[in-house]
This record gives C-alpha cells, sequence and structure tokens, in this order.
C-alpha cells in the first residue's frame, strides 16, 4: 500500500477553471521511533482528526460529507443543507472493490459559544488505503529482530583442519511482532530471504539457501592457511503487515529490507601432521 496525496478537485465554470491542488507532504516521526517519515498531507490531517476523536476539543468541529458539485470559486458542503444543482465537476477516485470516503470537514471558534467558523475541507474524496499508514523500511529496521540461530560443522570443540570445509547453516524461522506506528496497531511477520558468510579469511558467500548439516553442502568453506577465525552471518529479512483498522485486513508488503548479523564463536585452523614412532 502507497500512501497517496489528496486527491485533486476539479470545478469547471463558464469564466474559469478552479484547480484545487493536492497540499505539499508534511513530515511527523513514528512511533517505531527512528528517522523521520514523510507523510502525505492526507494522512497527516487524518492523524489530527483521530486525535479529536480520542481528545475531543470543544472549539474544533469535525464531520463528513459530500462535497458540493457546484459552479462556484468556493468549495462547499452539504452539512448545513443540500447543494445548489450541480453544474460542475468533482473528481471521485476509483478504489477497486472499496467505496471511496467521502471528503473531511472541519469548523472552528475562538470560545466555547462563540460562532463557528465556515466549514473547511480538510481531506477530499479519498480511497480507505489512504487514510492508512505505511510501514517503510526506516520503521522495519527499527523493530529488534532475533537473528538466525547459526550452526556449524565441526561444532564447538571439533577440530578445524586447513585444506578441509567446514559446513554452515541457519534455521530459517519466521519473527513475528505487534507493535504501534502513528497510533495505529499492527502486527508484522519478517523471515530471511537471503544470507551473506564471511569466514573471516577474506573469502564470503551469499546464498539465498539456508544450508543443512552434512551431507548438506550449499554452504561450504576450505581454509587454506593455520590460524584463527571467526565466522560471521549476515541475514536479509523481508516482510509484510497488517493494520488494525484496514476494513480489509489486508496483509501488505514492506519496502525495503532489515539486517541481522551473527558472530560465531572464533576457532582454530590447524594443520593435521603425522609423527613416526619408535
Amino acid at each position: 500500500m502507497r500512501v497517496r496525496p489528496l486527491i485533486a478537485v476539479l470545478i469547471l465554470s463558464s469564466t474559469a477553471v478552479f484547480l484545487v491542488a493536492a497540499p505539499a507532504e508534511a513530515r511527523r516521526r513514528g512511533d517505531l521511533g527512528g528517522d523521520d517519515v514523510t507523510l502525505s498531507d492526507t494522512l497527516e490531517r487524518y492523524l489530527a482528526y483521530r486525535s479529536w476523536k480520542a481528545h475531543a476539543d470543544p472549539l474544533v468541529d469535525y464531520a463528513y460529507a459530500r462535497l458540493c458539485n457546484v459552479d462556484s470559486q468556493h468549495l462547499e458542503s452539504d452539512i448545513d443543507g443540500e447543494c445548489a444543482p450541480p453544474n460542475g465537476t468533482v473528481v471521485i477516485p476509483g478504489c477497486g472493490e472499496d467505496e471511496p470516503v467521502m471528503p473531511l470537514w472541519r469548523r472552528t471558534r475562538v470560545a466555547v459559544g462563540s460562532p463557528w467558523s465556515q466549514w473547511e475541507m480538510r481531506i477530499g474524496w479519498v480511497c480507505p488505503d489512504d487514510l492508512l499508514p505505511q510501514l517503510t523500511q526506516s520503521d522495519f529496521r527499527q523493530l529488534t529482530i532475533k537473528p538466525t540461530v547459526t550452526h556449524r560443522q565441526p561444532g564447538e570443540g571439533g577440530t578445524v583442519l586447513v585444506n578441509k570445509g567446514i559446513i554452515g547453516w541457519v534455521d530459517p524461522e519466521e519473527r513475528t511482532f505487534r507493535t504501534s506506528l502513528l497510533g495505529f496497531d499492527i502486527d508484522v511477520v519478517t523471515w530471511p530471504v537471503e544470507y551473506t558468510w564471511d569466514f573471516g579469511d577474506g573469502q564470503a558467500l551469499t546464498t539465498t539457501s539456508p544450508g543443512g548439516p552434512y551431507p548438506n553442502r550449499d554452504v561450504e568453506h576450505v581454509y587454506e592457511d593455520v590460524g584463527t577465525f571467526t565466522v560471521t552471518l549476515t541475514t536479509v529479512w523481508e516482510g509484510r503487515y497488517r493494520v488494525d483498522e484496514d476494513p480489509d485486513h489486508e496483509w501488505r508488503t514492506i519496502d525495503g529490507t532489515a539486517l541481522t548479523t551473527t558472530t560465531l564463536d572464533p576457532f582454530e585452523v590447524t594443520e593435521l601432521r603425522s609423527h613416526l614412532v619408535g
């Protein structure tokens, strides 16, 4: 799901064409922390409406209502009565199987008991997806993903011989999270898709295979010199997320990846020598 900007509204008349353009994008920090994320004005204004619903301000009022399809310099609503006979064009977006959401209006007053201002349109016709947050790569990488469990043969304490192979593998298990983003509760599922093994001797292997114990040799490496070496594994994760308030309960692909690193214990690579005995 990609958050789209506020839908433009076009009003035609015999003397002029009025184009109400989508507002510029704003910035807001997400609940997951990290870098700022860029939001469209549509979502930014919808978040303000959600905040008002949770903590009603007596000096502010919101309402959903149609946008009058009239020949006028000013956008109007039918909140205070029926619109005048249609004489222009209002573009309503196509949302697939979803119904578009009516425009959201706001009015204010300076004090309780004071007259209300005229209704102001805060969001035009939009699709329901436009009112949901997008989990970005920056958000994804703020999650604490437990690294893959990593194994090698010979195992701990086993002798690693020069010019002989070691075999590595991982447990490619999914990770699940329950978290929130911009006040929306979400589920996240992530899984490993690529592995880069750094064998500590200047050689590395990148593969999509999790490997396996012998006789699986998808992840195998031969050391040509003796010494102490440390294997480091970098795992690439992909994921998907679902927003609780999405009426379709749709799983959405995260646009980007996350990384984890696992460092195995150092081990000695030795040379097997034969000795004559009397």
